[in-house]
């Protein structure tokens, strides 16, 4: 049976893109199969427009990394904490990717 953990997006910063302010966002998604006691995280990042005429607009830019998913053998009882430290890695490693 699997089971969801995790289903988040969180903006890390803000950038301005040809003066259009654009929020830098990480996302994950993660799932646990306890029958395989595997869990699986969704990650991507993203950024998106925050002014109303350009609203709703994503864009994934090269100096992003690609969207990827880790795979981790672990009980349910591990399984949420382990969620959050692939979820904290993704954030680190988008951070220090943004430009300067």
């Amino acid at each position: 049976m699997i089971h969801s953990l995790l289903d988040t997006t969180q903006v890390i910063s803000i950038l301005e893109v040809e003066a259009v302010p654009f929020e830098v966002c990480i996302e994950a998604v993660a799932s646990h199969d306890r029958s395989k006691d595997q869990l699986t995280v969704q990650l991507r990042a993203f950024l998106r427009a925050e002014k109303h005429d350009h609203i709703g607009e994503i864009s994934t830019p090269s100096w992003l990394p690609a969207a990827h998913s880790v795979t981790e053998h672990v009980s349910s009882e591990e399984a949420h904490e382990v969620a959050g430290d692939v979820l904290a890695s993704w954030r680190q490693k988008v951070a220090g990717c943004l430009p300067k």
